[in-house]
């Protein structure tokens, strides 16, 4: 069973509870799932009850059964009519192909990250995002500043906001694949800094059992201590893991290096390549580890400074990324 087929069946529990005004068990929920196409059994459905009991999503009523919890009824908000589980990783494939960067002639259109930031936060937004660039937590040094009315793909930058627009690190994957590398994309995670080098991931969502970003899931909670990081050589940011095939990693360390050179410069090298940290089980692959390109604007979540994070937002011509900060 996939991480998507669980979580729509997970959604579907979520809304039958939605649907009834009181407590119900296993063996209603499991003929209601029936009725709704998702033959489970009783079994099943209470290990599955187990699971939004830990998510938060549900709660026990004694032995009466289960009720939906305001977080609960939250994630059912955001998986929005007909699933949106898999959403996420969906776009993700359709931007992923369509990115036409190009590592020697160092054009085309790159995937980017946007934030909006209140006007009257700008100068210590700015500055804070400056930090975390500077120390390398990134995917490219190069930003884009954007005005009140101006429009990134979905995204518009609405009067009294600026926006901030970072290379996301997907555009890896749309590098590797264009050249004929299978790249996929597993985890959002947080990871561990140590005398300024990655140690360690401390928390890890999968993209593909998620209706949400993970990163961007991070970032709203407020898991991450980037300043810190930036500062003392110690902290916590964000990153991601992809795999792609064994046969293929030497090609892969190539392009990498090469996406180095072009100013790509999220992948982690060291001291995670020596010693990988195991995540992907699968002997026939190897893992690649990159900082996220949104680092720049969740450090701004720990000043407090009221911004909206848009991630994996949309395909920008890589010229246009044309400042630094």
């Amino acid at each position: 069973m996939t991480n998507i087929e669980t979580e729509r069946k997970l959604i579907e529990i979520l809304r039958i509870l939605d649907e009834t005004d009181e407590a119900i068990g296993a063996r209603m929920i499991s003929a209601n799932l029936s009725q709704r196409g998702y033959p489970i059994g009783e079994r099943a459905v209470r290990h599955y009850l187990v699971l939004l009991d830990y998510k938060g999503f549900t709660t026990k009523i004694g032995n009466a059964g289960r009720v939906i919890t305001e977080k609960g009824l939250k994630e059912l908000d955001e998986a929005i009519v007909g699933d949106r589980v898999g959403f996420v990783i969906t776009k993700i494939d359709e931007l992923v192909y369509r990115t036409s960067f190009d590592l020697k002639l160092r054009n085309g259109d790159i995937i980017v990250n946007v934030a909006t930031i209140d006007k009257n936060d700008f100068d210590v937004a700015i500055e804070a995002a400056a930090e975390t660039i500077d120390s390398g937590y990134t995917v490219s040094p190069y930003v884009r500043v954007l005005e009140e009315g101006d429009k990134v793909g979905a995204v518009f930058i609405p009067y009294g906001s600026v926006g901030l627009v970072t290379m996301c690190s997907m555009t890896v994957d749309g590098i590797l694949i264009k050249h004929g590398i299978p790249s996929s994309i597993k985890y959002g995670g947080l990871l561990g800094i140590k005398n300024s080098q990655p140690i360690a991931y401390t928390d890890l969502i999968s993209y593909g059992g998620t209706s949400l970003d993970p990163i961007q899931i991070f970032t709203a909670r407020r898991m991450t201590s980037i300043l810190a990081a930036a500062r003392s050589g110690e902290g916590t940011v964000l990153a991601n893991v992809r795999t792609v095939p064994a046969v293929a990693s030497e090609k892969s360390i190539e392009l990498l290096l090469d996406a180095k050179k072009a100013g790509i410069v999220g992948w982690i090298e060291s001291p995670m390549q020596e010693s990988s940290p195991g995540i992907c089980a699968e002997n026939d692959v190897v893992e690649i580890n990159n900082y996220a390109g949104a680092n720049p604007m969740a450090a701004l979540y720990e000043l407090e400074i009221a911004v909206k994070v848009h991630s994996i937002s949309a395909l920008m011509d890589v010229k246009l990324l044309n400042q630094r900060l």
